[in-house]
């Protein structure tokens, strides 16, 4: 497996680009790729820690008590990354020395990053600077930092300043609905404390009165003392070209989310991390890893440029997520503040698959998120004027809604049926139905009940009206196609547990008041549920209006003016045939449509149709391009897919990484070119190889078996290590050990 390497990439644009794409992060706290000493103008380092809060007011010009009041973003928390150096009282970064060349490293087996940098000082000093950074995955509370100053042609004095101090405050265009930075701190001392070996910084969130801890210590004795925005480390040392400066530093955080007696508890953390040095902590992250790509390595044949990418996409994606149930998986992750920290649907649709095929128990942890706070869905149900059941917020962090533009945000309905469809997939991939017992039943039957209660039965047809689909382009419509199928779904799959397990259930039934009138009427509307067939175009329509707009010619829309959200007029957009992305198409997707020819019909119609300004786009309708037997397309979009970090193709990854378009990557060559379904308790495979690659190679588990499939010319190779049965090409196998077939 490749290290990730990038070579000279200094102008402001490239550098802003790296801070996403080396950014650390364990799902708990998460680093960017800052430079440790700074670029030497008012940089913002930035760091976050999972769910970590604050609230602002929402104003409205027409406001509405059902209307969101209030939002909530994460917040840049207290930094550790700061470790500033001067040498004979000149400063070393790059605004102060010339930065001859840079190197960076990102190593996906060991799980940390390095850069090496290159200076010379005015005075014609010339050292290398080099930067290692970890985020442990085994002690989630760690980072740690090992600098090595070596000089090349002098000896000198250098002083060091390692801080821990509060994040800058920055100001970003405003007009970017992706993107909403707070111009008020966020973060306020409460206490600097001072040790002979540490020091540390007790904050709170302004608002919210979350608190956090974080202390520092080094191998190398400094002094503490307290600094005009935190706590500081001095050191004074002499260095020449035999003797380097080496040294680590370690930051521990404890937040008020997960610890009580923060100062002690962390106290006590920093003293047991301090036992081990940087290597040990490598190698420790080593092993967690070298498991981790047993069952999830994704490997191109005859293209080391995409295993590079796919790669570091299923690392990120990983990494972003740390198990414990009461955090969820934001759409940067914790790479960026884009779109403030908000969970989304991105969760269910386009990161739990990933997890569902290589940790099931991560899968499961993202479930019960959404089970928590079903509490703030009931109340989000309410306001929205519906007594019974759930709804899911669309955008979120503790569970309450944050939609401030309900035509694009709490209308999306879909995002229960979403939920639901990680449930019903997460019991037939792992049969676990006590799982279903504790959680998954009462998530299927409250999101169900929303969806009912807001629809409604008009001459024996059963309509859900006035919603948003995926596709944002399109909101507040009738009968969309995707809300509807993925409902019926639902439906239906309550129906079909309710009479196959009534008495595993039945403790949940009486505890949710479900009886056989309720499961009638889902079963009713599941098969009253309205779809839009077109008889002359042979295809779905996208909700009741779609195929009545005129069509968009994308044509005639100027390059810069896209993503078009940031150019026209909502209203203009909408009253065009015109896709933000795959909507239609993704419910077949899900839902294994089997119609070929209705399938290629509605793919070739809403193809040219599709902006794809959302980074969640391509990879669908790469999907359903290998199903339908063009891989030359499918391979063509998969590219764009795993450019879109890696070469900053949609010009935003500086506000952090496409954290679901790294899991559409995934589904791409997992569920397109490998073709796997997972139906009725059974996986199948329909594996399709472009001509453009040799070959490429999943691993998987499937009902605790680690599963190898290798797709080559010479056909298909499948070595397990506990007996499964599995589907190819709709036969069904009994595998034990190894199992070979040709490729159709």
């Amino acid at each position: 497996m490749k290290i990730l390497t990038r070579m000279n990439r200094m102008t402001t644009n490239e550098l802003l680009v790296d801070e996403s794409i080396f950014a650390l992060s364990n799902g708990y706290i998460g680093i960017r790729g800052n430079f440790c000493e700074g670029y030497g103008y008012d940089q913002a380092k930035q760091t976050y820690m999972n769910s970590f809060y604050n609230t602002y007011d929402y104003k409205y010009e027409e406001n509405s008590i059902q209307f969101p009041q209030t939002g909530e973003r994460i917040v840049n928390i207290i930094d550790g990354q700061t470790i500033e150096f001067k040498v004979d009282s000149e400063a070393i970064n790059m605004r102060d020395a010339l930065l001859l060349s840079l190197e960076r490293h990102f190593d996906l087996e060991k799980g940390y990053s390095a850069r090496i940098a290159h200076y010379k000082t005015p005075s014609g000093k010339e050292l290398i600077l080099t930067e290692e950074k970890i985020i442990s995955f085994s002690n989630k509370e760690l980072l740690m930092i090992k600098i090595t100053l070596s000089p090349i042609n002098f000896e000198s004095e250098v002083e060091v300043r390692s801080a821990l101090e509060l994040p800058k405050q920055r100001v970003e265009n405003r007009m970017d609905p992706r993107i909403n930075i707070s111009l008020h701190p966020e973060i306020l001392i409460e206490k600097k404390v001072l040790h002979e070996f540490d020091a540390g910084i007790l904050s709170k969130t302004s608002k919210t009165n979350l608190q956090l801890y974080v202390s520092m210590s080094h191998d190398k004795e400094m002094e503490y003392e307290e600094s005009s925005t935190g706590v500081e480390g001095i050191l004074k040392t002499k260095v020449d070209y035999k003797n380097p400066l080496v040294f680590t530093k370690y930051v521990v955080y404890s937040s008020s989310l997960i610890q009580t007696e923060l100062l002690k508890s962390n106290h006590k953390m920093l003293s047991h991390y301090l036992i081990a040095n940087f290597d040990q902590v490598v190698e420790l992250q080593q092993q967690v890893l070298s498991d981790f790509w047993s069952h999830s390595l994704v490997e191109i044949d005859g293209s080391e440029y995409m295993n590079e990418m796919i790669q570091y996409n299923i690392y990120q994606l990983n990494a972003n997520h740390c198990g414990l149930d009461k955090f969820n998986i934001s759409s940067k992750g914790l790479s960026g503040e884009g779109y403030e920290g908000h969970y989304f649907w991105d969760t269910e649709i386009y990161m739990f698959p990933f997890f569902l095929l290589t940790n099931p128990k991560k899968a499961a942890s993202l479930i019960k998120n959404r089970y928590i706070h079903l509490k703030e869905a009931k109340i989000e149900a309410l306001k929205l004027g519906v007594i019974k059941g759930a709804k899911i917020p669309w955008r979120t962090i503790k569970g309450n809604e944050l939609s401030p533009y309900y035509p694009a945000g709490s209308a999306q309905f879909h995002i229960n049926s979403d939920v639901a469809y990680t449930v019903i997939k997460y019991f037939e991939a792992t049969k676990d139905i006590n799982f279903m017992i504790q959680y998954g039943f009462e998530l299927l039957i409250e999101t169900g009940r929303f969806l009912l209660e807001a629809g409604n039965f008009e001459n024996k047809e059963f309509h859900i009206n006035t919603v948003t689909g995926p596709d944002e382009y399109s909101a507040i419509v009738n009968d969309n196609y995707y809300t509807n199928a993925m409902a019926k779904y639902q439906f239906e799959k309550i129906a079909e547990y309710y009479k196959t397990f009534h008495n595993e259930l039945n403790e949940v039934l009486q505890k949710l008041y479900v009886n056989k009138n309720e499961i009638d009427q889902f079963v009713l509307a599941s098969k009253q549920m309205v779809f839009i067939f077109d008889e002359k175009l042979e295809i779905y329509a996208q909700d009741a209006q779609f195929l009545k707009k005129p069509i968009l010619d994308l044509k005639t829309i100027p390059k810069e003016n896209f993503p078009l959200l940031l150019h026209y007029h909502p209203l203009f957009i909408y009253r065009h045939q015109v896709l933000k992305q795959a909507d239609t198409l993704l419910a077949m997707q899900l839902l294994n449509y089997k119609n070929m020819k209705i399938l290629k019909n509605t793919f070739d119609y809403y193809l040219p149709l599709t902006t794809h300004d959302s980074s969640l786009s391509k990879c669908i309708y790469s999907i359903i391009a290998a199903k339908l037997g063009d891989s030359k397309l499918a391979f063509e979009y998969l590219l764009d897919v795993l450019k879109i970090d890696f070469e900053n193709s949609h010009n935003n990854t500086h506000h952090g990484l496409h954290i679901a378009n790294l899991g559409g990557s995934y589904l791409a060559i997992v569920h397109g070119f490998l073709g796997l379904e997972i139906t009725n308790n059974f996986f199948f495979l329909h594996p399709v190889l472009p001509n453009e690659i040799n070959g490429y190679t999943v691993n998987i588990i499937i009902q605790d078996s680690k599963v190898c499939i290798k797709v080559s010319k010479q056909g298909i190779d499948i070595t397990v290590d506990k007996p499964i049965n599995i589907g190819i090409y709709n036969e069904i196998v009994s595998i034990k050990t190894v199992y070979h077939c040709g490729l159709y």
